[in-house]
């Protein structure tokens, strides 16, 4: 919930509230239905959305002369955007997930063909999974690899698989492609990905995506867990918590949840 500002400017409120109504309506807006969304006089808002317009937060259209967001607003947004750090964003959400599951969490990245692990936040537990920061695992058998593989667009996955045989680390790993295909069709179904001891014996792990603005699928996060802690109720425990942060942190950087 928004806190009311302790020395509210009434002129500023009401400049503020166009340009938020302009954002939620999605499409252009004319001054009478502005005026009646937010109940405040045709006159008022004539004059806020002139000196909006001559600042290019809002723009009109000269012929059905309604108003829309200016790219003003645009350049704030993307400045905000750009100034974002994923880890920095991320870290708290980690930690959070971490207190609730009380098992190692990781931040990973696709990078030249590989996850490269961008942030670990440890359990208590005295047995944990081998990582650390800047280490690279394969896509193909990794939670996170799995996740990162499926949203990218045929081509692109086709051209790094291409490159790459799939090497088998332990007896559970997928080494055949279309195999591994229709396990990426899986991914996509349901939302998020599993490591059945496919990388490391005794490990298991379930992973989600983390989405940017656009909705692009920019990182992963992953639960880690030796496969003597983890029963089917303690998975589904997991996972949705898994996918509860992923999507927390989508929207910090602004996924709207929408495709």
């Amino acid at each position: 919930m928004k806190k009311t500002p302790k020395y509210p400017i009434k002129v500023l409120n009401k400049s503020l509230s166009i340009l938020e109504i302009l954002l939620q309506q999605g499409s252009a807006m004319n001054m009478t239905e502005i005026s009646e969304r937010l109940e405040i006089y045709p006159s008022t808002i004539h004059r806020i959305l002139d000196t909006l317009k001559h600042w290019g937060y809002v723009e009109q259209d000269p012929h059905t002369q309604k108003y829309q967001l200016g790219l003003k607003a645009l350049e704030l947004g993307m400045a905000k955007l750009h100034q974002m750090d994923l880890v920095r964003e991320a870290t708290p959400y980690l930690k959070e997930l971490v207190n609730q599951c009380n098992e190692t969490v990781h931040l990973g990245v696709l990078e030249e063909g590989e996850v490269l692990y961008l942030a670990k936040e440890e359990s208590s537990q005295t047995i944990r999974m081998i990582s650390y920061v800047g280490k690279r695992a394969p896509l193909h058998c990794t939670a996170l690899g799995k996740v990162l593989l499926t949203y990218l667009s045929a081509e692109e996955r086709k051209r790094i698989l291409g490159e790459k045989v799939l090497p088998r680390l332990t007896e559970n790993t997928i080494t055949d492609k279309r195999e591994l295909e229709k396990e990426l069709s899986k991914v996509r179904e349901q939302g998020f990905a599993l490591d059945r001891e496919e990388n490391e014996k005794d490990v298991c792990c379930v992973a989600a995506p983390i989405r940017n603005y656009q909705g692009e699928v920019i990182a992963a996060i992953s639960i880690s867990s030796p496969i003597f802690r983890i029963d089917k109720n303690a998975q589904n425990n997991l996972k949705e918590a898994l996918i509860e942060t992923s999507k927390k942190i989508s929207k910090r950087l602004g996924y709207n949840g929408k495709l």
